[in-house]
């Protein structure tokens, strides 16, 4: 069985939120347009919700790596970038803190985190973005607002796939913003 196999194993069962989806098909998505970009993209995209959506641990992530015949260091990079690319200001780890502030403060961490990590998180946030387009139209519109600010924060990764995402965001954000002013 090779990585992808076994990644799809750790997420069996779980669906794209509002769809019948398997959420394995988001992980692709990124690991092929990460992938693409840089080397062991398609790595870290694969593995990039490991930590957030499964049982699965960094030490896990690690072992199935060496396992899958990877070396020490790249098993270590990958699996360093799949932490980097892993929410820590969360409700459950800060529930005294309000969410607008965790999400500030998130973001902030974001724009620090590796260039790997960062390319790969444009990738998800064009996955997310076509998603929200099409499944959450009514939160749309703070949500582009936030993920602009985010990428202006978060500029290390690869520029082609940073460019994308912002495109993608601005288009979708004159848009809604058209439909809102003829809705008025």
């Amino acid at each position: 069985m090779g990585l992808a196999a076994w990644v799809k194993e750790q997420h069996a069962g779980q669906l794209i939120r509002k769809t019948n989806e398997p959420y394995f098909d988001h992980l692709q998505f990124v690991a092929e347009k990460a992938g693409a970009i840089i080397p062991l993209g398609y790595e870290i995209g694969l593995s990039h919700d490991l930590l957030e959506k499964t049982s699965v641990t960094a030490q896990d992530i690690r072992a199935a790596l060496i396992g899958h015949n990877y070396t020490a260091i790249t098993s270590d990079h990958i699996t360093n970038c799949v932490v980097e690319l892993t929410d820590i200001f969360t409700k459950t780890s800060f529930p005294q803190i309000k969410k607008k502030k965790r999400k500030e403060m998130e973001a902030k961490r974001l724009a620090g985190i590796s260039p790997d990590a960062q390319t790969v998180k444009y990738a998800d946030l064009i996955y997310n973005i076509d998603w929200m387009i099409k499944h959450s139209r009514k939160k749309l519109y703070k949500y582009l607002k936030r993920k602009k600010e985010l990428l202006h924060s978060m500029r290390n990764g690869d520029e082609g796939l940073h460019n994308e995402a912002l495109i993608l965001i601005n288009s979708n954000d004159e848009r809604i913003l058209l439909f809102s002013n003829f809705q008025s």
